[in-house]
């Protein structure tokens, strides 16, 4: 019995070397994929998994309640993320992260003055925009502002997240203002804007209004996801996309369309949805999922 063993262990190292010959002849013979295909296969997570995501509260909590199995697997990711405008209301589903939403760096400044931040946030958007809600010099000159606001948010304990408007270019006599024979992206792109990202963690690109016109959607975030990564390599750079980009209703597929079209220049999607479009919504999801 003894002989015989070592006689089939002997055996072993030949039998091992035609098993891996045949493997190799096989790989080769079916095409120069197949070994990278079955590893990328076993290796790749899904999508919707990979990416950094930012809701509105009000927009996850709907999304939750229409799909509770969706909002697990975008927590199960690198990070997901709730924009709050009251320190109020109903709790946010698990492993959520609460961001408190300013729309200037003097409204930081001043919540940070009076311990008013809200409780247990440790992230600050800021989303500054051409409306009242952001400060007239904020508005003209919109880069050094976002820059306080990231190195207050810093100098707290605080991640910041920049979310500029791209009608910050059509404030009259701004420092960025959009020229005759500009497009507004051309103008937020020559202009710096996403050089604010410097010393920010998250940098988004307000891309929803362009999400239909893929070339321009493509230029846009191309554009001004290598200008922020040249100021700050370290950045993550998201784009905005819309279930209802300019107030107008569109598909689940018009919306993944976009977001592949852009994957290749981002690390993840801020959405913005409304109740009569979250089917739109969560079908998006549900395809990346």
């Amino acid at each position: 019995m003894r002989g015989q063993s070592l006689q089939v262990i002997a055996r072993r190292p030949q039998a091992i070397l035609v098993i891996s010959v045949t493997s190799v002849l096989i790989a080769l013979l079916l095409g120069p994929g197949f070994l990278s295909s079955r590893a990328a296969t076993s290796a790749q997570k899904p999508i919707l998994t990979r990416l950094y995501w930012i809701f509105y509260k009000e927009d996850i909590e709907r999304v939750n309640s229409f799909d509770p199995a969706i909002v697990q697997q975008l927590v199960s990711g690198p990070g997901t993320y709730a924009l709050e405008r009251s320190a109020f209301g109903p709790r946010l589903p698990s492993g959520v992260i609460p961001v408190e939403n300013f729309f200037s760096a003097a409204s930081l400044e001043q919540a940070i003055g009076a311990h008013a931040v809200f409780p247990g946030v440790k992230v600050v958007a800021e989303d500054p925009e051409y409306w009242r809600a952001t400060p007239g010099p904020e508005k003209v000159t919109p880069i050094p502002y976002m820059k306080k606001f990231a190195a207050a948010a810093n100098g707290h304990g605080l991640t910041p997240i920049l979310v500029p408007a791209r009608d910050l270019m059509r404030v009259p006599d701004g420092a960025c203002t959009q020229k005759p024979a500009e497009t507004i992206s051309q103008a937020y792109i020559s202009c710096g804007i996403p050089a604010a990202a410097a010393d920010s963690r998250f940098f988004v690109i307000q891309a929803a209004a362009v999400e239909t016109d893929l070339p321009a959607l493509r230029q846009l975030v191309s554009q001004g996801a290598a200008e922020a990564r040249r100021a700050n390599p370290n950045v993550i750079v998201l784009a905005t996309l819309s279930a209802a980009p300019n107030g107008a209703p569109v598909s689940y597929a018009a919306v993944d369309r976009a977001a592949r079209a852009v994957l290749p220049y981002v690390r993840g999607f801020e959405l913005n949805s409304e109740p009569r479009n979250d089917r739109a919504l969560v079908s998006f999801l549900r395809d990346l999922g």
